[in-house]
């Protein structure tokens, strides 16, 4: 062997043991150092609830499919029925609960997507679910009252998607499920009176969504007693809070999915208005009556929308649905 190939073994050789300390130390370097999430990566995404407050202030009579490749037409949207002793419209009143429910859900982790948060929106059948859908929900809630001609007619129902309508199997199973979870957490909760669940064909929300779905008929407007009560913030209240608890039954329970599953998260936040300060407590999320100012913060961990950073008082979450 000359010198020159001598010296190039060695010199190849130095460079190996130097590539591999490199390495040793890259992994070492980044095992002690915490992990840094991707800007707008979210890997512990909530469920997604959409929640649809039935109606709205003006009909639209012009006609849509009743579903996907259907000649059969109905009507886009309705204004709904109307209380006989309240004289409350039923898209006020579906409107009222649903705002209580996704509080209620978002106190549990929830992400929740809205269908319409005002009275004034043209929004047909198939315009809502297709909202659901492109949220990719994990549950389409359809928030109405119901009508009769009779003025003795009282009691809640849950409806959902026929088989022959549903887009797959699994979805009309799932929304089947659905509807007999929180239909019983809302008569647990209210004491209403069970109408049970019942499978439709005829409704254009069903036909035209893709996720599992239930359509909630909170009780009847046409009944004076009832539609008294419906418009009580304390039954409001109960009502939501069967409702969102049965959602939140569904969602852990067949579903398997958790609210709230806080996983590491490191990054610096820049606050650019107040943000109120929360406590997880028992499964929710409750506010501790403080807030932060515009400032620039550093969150530790993340479930969803929600951010654990340190404060005064401790431990604390906020909530950024826009960051």
């Amino acid at each position: 062997m000359n010198e020159w190939t001598s010296r190039t073994k060695a010199v190849r050789g130095a460079k190996t043991i130097a590539m591999l300390l490199a390495i040793l130390l890259s992994v070492s370097i980044a095992t002690a150092q915490p992990p840094v999430a991707a800007a707008g990566e979210n890997t512990n995404a909530a469920p997604v609830i959409c929640i649809d407050p039935g109606h709205q202030e003006k009909g639209n009579n012009a006609l849509e499919p009743v579903g996907p490749g259907s000649a059969e037409k109905k009507p886009k949207v309705s204004s709904g029925t109307r209380g006989v002793a309240t004289g409350k419209p039923e898209y006020v009143l579906t409107l009222e609960v649903s705002m209580h429910i996704k509080d209620k859900l978002e106190a549990r982790g929830y992400k929740v997507v809205m269908t319409r948060q005002t009275h004034d929106v043209d929004i047909s059948n198939k315009e809502r679910a297709e909202v659901a859908g492109n949220a990719a929900a994990d549950l389409f809630v359809r928030i109405h009252a119901d009508g009769d001609s009779s003025s003795k007619t009282r009691g809640a129902s849950v409806l959902y998607p026929a088989e022959s309508v549903s887009a797959t199997a699994e979805q009309y199973g799932l929304s089947k499920s659905a509807a007999e979870i929180v239909l019983a957490d809302m008569v647990a909760a209210t004491g209403v009176k069970s109408r049970g669940t019942a499978a439709r064909s005829d409704l254009s929300g069903f036909n035209w969504s893709t996720v599992p779905n239930v359509l909630i008929e909170m009780g009847f407007m046409t009944n004076p007693d009832e539609d008294k009560l419906l418009s009580t913030d304390e039954y409001q209240e109960s009502m939501a809070e069967g409702i969102a608890g049965g959602v939140d039954r569904y969602i852990t329970e067949i579903v398997g999915k958790s609210p709230w599953n806080p996983e590491p998260h490191y990054e610096t936040i820049a606050l650019t208005e107040n943000a109120d300060l929360y406590v997880h407590v028992n499964g929710r999320l409750v506010p501790v009556g403080a807030y932060l100012g515009p400032q620039t913060v550093t969150a530790r961990e993340r479930a969803g929308d929600w951010y654990l950073i340190d404060t005064w008082l401790g431990g604390n979450w906020i909530r950024l649905p826009n960051n």
